[in-house]
């Protein structure tokens, strides 16, 4: 079977549903959606004890949508009747919102290859091939775990395995590698259950004085922080090169050489990169560990080769929440109308607008707060 649609999109998370809304919304129809999984599913897969660190509850009508919505006129606070959502939560709220809206999306198709044509790309199943004109990559990062910068990285557990920590050997300490949300938020779930546990970071969060959550702890996490604060070691101003296990335990060596002992296997919370996806790697010029996109959100490398969600960043300014990247969805939307000289419907247009769902200049994102 072969497939052919203006747009396509990888992914059917937040980004990509959302994203899909948009374009639908503003007027652009020939569009899928293909996800390896269900709607959601990254959500699907998130630990059983990991709730949504942004509160969600609707106030959308004083233009302020719920932070956790996609589209203008939806609240997952309001549908779910909860303010920290869970990943099963939000996975229903998007499926809803893809029922709703008439979303053309493909579960449960693996994409094996993306191939670059001279008028748009070709992507490969096993059983199919799907043309498009214009490609969006929402893969989210979940599924791709930032550990290449510790040697060893098999010998431990990434954050996103923890499960409901019932499967964690029996231990008097336990030790986490990483100081942001996924290293406290591990660190405050076993001191839950009356556990220690020791925080080896180069730089905690906790520590941070910005007022941009994308670079410190979310005021959710602080709360829970000093809860337990007592059950939980900070060793700040470490970075853990490599884990070595010796006999029933492990050693953990720090760039400088410092050796700690962990008891058990030690807890990765290193963060997460896309663009270590074997799918896209090749699409996309890579700084640090993020793709570099031009002001529409593109590669620099393929065009009409789109990225949206948490990953995307802009001189500094990391779009890593989705009431930040959100608002790239329609504007991406608007720039492939333009392209195509499709006519949008500017009242929907106006909507995203008017919803703070609409951002064309990234200069005006840094957080300041007078008190």
């Amino acid at each position: 079977m072969k497939t052919k649609s203006l747009v396509t999109i990888i992914g059917a998370g937040a980004a990509g549903i959302g994203t899909a809304t948009a374009l639908k919304r503003l007027g652009i129809e020939d569009i899928q959606v293909i996800d390896k999984g269900e709607i959601g599913q990254s959500f699907l897969d998130w630990n059983t004890e990991t709730r949504f660190i942004t509160p969600s509850f609707n106030t959308n009508g004083f233009g302020f949508p719920d932070y956790n919505a996609i589209t203008p006129d939806t609240s997952p606070g309001n549908f779910i009747d909860k303010e920290h959502l869970s990943g099963v939560d939000y996975a229903d709220y998007l499926q809803q919102v893809a029922e709703f809206f008439q979303i053309p999306v493909i579960t449960n198709e693996t994409i094996l290859k993306i191939h670059k044509k001279e008028d748009g790309y070709l992507l490969s199943s096993e059983q199919n091939d799907y043309e498009t004109n214009y490609l969006i990559v929402a893969l989210g990062d979940v599924a791709y775990p930032d550990v290449n910068k510790v040697i060893g990285s098999k010998h431990g557990i990434f954050y996103t395995n923890l499960g409901d920590y019932t499967h964690l050997k029996d231990s008097s300490v336990y030790s986490i590698i990483g100081g942001n949300e996924s290293g406290f938020d591990a660190a405050i779930q076993l001191a839950r259950r009356g556990k220690r546990s020791i925080i080896y970071t180069h730089t905690a969060g906790i520590d941070s004085e910005s007022s941009d959550p994308s670079q410190s702890l979310s005021l959710y996490t602080k709360g829970r922080y000093r809860k337990y604060a007592d059950l939980i070691t900070i060793h700040s101003g470490v970075k853990i090169k490599e884990i070595t296990p010796f006999e029933q335990s492990y050693y953990l060596t720090t760039d400088d050489g410092t050796v700690f002992m962990s008891e058990t296997p030690p807890i990765l919370a290193t963060g997460f990169s896309n663009v270590k996806s074997p799918l896209i790697k090749d699409f996309f010029d890579v700084k640090g560990n993020r793709a570099v996109l031009n002001e529409w959100d593109e590669s620099t490398l393929s065009p009409n080769l789109f990225m949206v969600g948490s990953q995307v960043e802009h001189e500094g300014v990391i779009l890593c929440f989705i009431y930040k990247y959100r608002q790239r969805f329609a504007f991406i939307a608007n720039e492939i109308a333009s392209r195509e000289g499709i006519s949008i419907d500017e009242a929907e247009l106006q909507l995203y607008k008017d919803y703070q769902m609409f951002l064309n200049d990234l200069s005006c994102c840094e957080t300041d707060c007078a008190c």
